[in-house]
C-alpha cells in the first residue's frame, strides 16, 4: 500500500486498496453496530444479503444452447406455480442431468454437453429459479436458496426422467446432494467444486461483515421458517453419512478461491466409496471448461452406469431407471408441463 505524493511530500490521494480497505472497516464498523443496536434489523439484513445472487447480465445464449429443444417444468407447492426452463438434448444413452451453480444458468454446461453428447448420453440442462430464463423464485427476482435450487432440480428430473446422473457445479452441488437427500433416484453423481456446509459458510461471511454469532443465530432461525427445514440439513458430508448415496465422483481444484478444496475432501471422505478428483490451476469456473476434467467425468459415468446400475443393485436398492421418478416428490413441490 502507499501513498501518492506532490512534489513538495505532502500526500496527494489515497491508492485505490487502502480506499477499499477504509471502506471495508466502515461496513464491518456498521454490521458490528447494528448488531449490537438493532439485532433483529440486522438479522434481517443479512438474511437478505446470504439469500441474494450476484447481477446477473443479460448472456447471448451459446449455439449449443440453440440446439436445445426448450420446454417448461413447474416447481408447486410454494404459492403460485413456477416456471424452470429446461433445456433438452437427444441422444442413444443415459440421461444426464447438468445443475449449475449459484448465480449461474444452463449455458456455463456450453463445453460439457458437446462431450457428453459424443459420449452418446442424453443430456438435460436447467435455469433455477430466478437465474437465466425461468420465473423468479418465492422471494422475488434476485433472491433464491439452496432449498429452492433443489426443488428447481427436482422439477427438471420428474419433467425429463428418468435420469441417471447428475454432474453438478458449485452449489449446484449442494443442491443435489439436498435432492438426493429427498429421494432423486439416480446411480451416479459428479460433484465439482461443492462445498460442503452452507452454515460453516453462511458464518464465514458473517464474520467477514462484523454480524455477531447471535444475529447470524436469529438470521438462520428467522429463513429456518420459510425454508422448511433446519440449516443443519445442508451440511453435504452428513447428506451421504445418514442415507444411501449413488457412485460420487467429487473433482475439486485447489486453486479454487471460492470453495476451498477441503470442502471436496470433506464429501469424498464422506460419502461411501465417493472418489477425489484433485485438479490444479483451474480455480472455481475453468474447471467446467477444461477438456481432460471432462473426459475424466465421461470416464467415471461410462464406468458407473455401464452395467446398468451395479453401484445401485450393490447397495441393495433397485435401478434409477426401475424405482422410477415418482420417488423424487418432496414436499408436494413437483409438477411438469410440456
Amino acid at each position: 500500500m502507499t501513498i501518492n505524493t506532490t512534489a513538495a511530500g505532502r500526500p496527494q490521494a489515497f491508492t485505490l486498496p487502502r480506499l477499499a480497505h477504509v471502506a471495508h472497516v466502515a461496513r464491518r464498523l456498521g454490521w458490528q453496530a447494528g448488531s449490537a443496536l438493532f439485532p433483529g434489523r440486522t438479522a434481517r439484513a443479512f438474511e437478505r444479503v446470504w439469500f441474494s445472487l450476484p447481477p446477473q447480465k443479460p448472456a447471448e445464449a451459446p449455439a449449443v444452447l440453440a440446439q436445445a429443444r426448450q420446454e417448461w417444468a413447474l416447481v408447486t407447492g410454494d404459492g403460485a406455480p413456477r416456471r424452470v426452463r429446461v433445456y433438452r438434448w437427444p441422444g442413444t444413452g443415459p440421461t444426464v442431468l447438468l445443475a449449475h451453480g449459484w448465480g449461474g444458468r444452463a449455458n456455463q454446461w456450453r463445453s460439457a454437453v458437446p462431450t457428453l453428447l459424443a459420449a452418446g448420453y442424453r443430456v438435460v440442462a436447467f435455469d433455477a429459479l430466478s437465474h437465466g430464463l425461468s420465473d423468479a423464485g418465492a422471494r422475488g427476482p434476485g433472491q433464491s436458496s439452496l432449498v429452492e435450487m433443489s426443488r428447481s432440480l427436482l422439477a427438471c428430473a420428474w419433467h425429463a426422467g428418468p435420469i441417471r446422473a447428475v454432474i453438478a457445479h458449485s452449489l449446484g452441488a449442494a443442491a443435489t446432494a439436498l435432492a438426493i437427500r429427498e429421494g432423486l433416484p439416480v446411480d451416479a453423481a459428479v460433484l465439482i467444486g461443492a462445498p460442503a456446509d452452507m452454515a460453516r459458510a453462511s458464518a464465514r461471511l458473517a464474520w467477514q461483515l462484523g454480524v455477531t454469532p447471535d444475529v447470524l443465530a436469529l438470521t438462520q432461525r428467522n429463513s429456518e421458517r420459510w425454508l422448511g427445514m433446519p440449516w443443519s440439513a445442508f451440511n453435504v458430508p452428513d447428506i451421504g453419512r445418514c442415507r444411501p448415496v449413488p457412485s460420487t465422483l467429487v473433482i475439486h481444484d485447489r486453486d479454487d478461491s471460492e470453495v476451498d478444496w477441503q470442502d471436496g475432501a470433506a464429501i469424498a471422505g464422506a460419502w461411501p466409496g465417493a472418489s477425489l478428483l484433485t485438479t490444479d490451476g483451474l480455480g472455481h469456473r475453468r474447471i467446467l471448461h477444461d477438456a481432460a476434467t471432462l473426459a475424466k467425468a465421461v470416464g467415471f459415468l461410462d464406468e458407473a452406469l455401464g452395467d446398468g446400475g451395479l453401484s445401485a443393485r450393490a447397495r441393495g436398492g433397485p435401478r434409477a431407471q426401475d424405482r422410477g421418478l415418482h420417488d423424487a416428490g418432496p414436499h408436494g413441490v413437483l409438477g411438469m408441463a410440456r
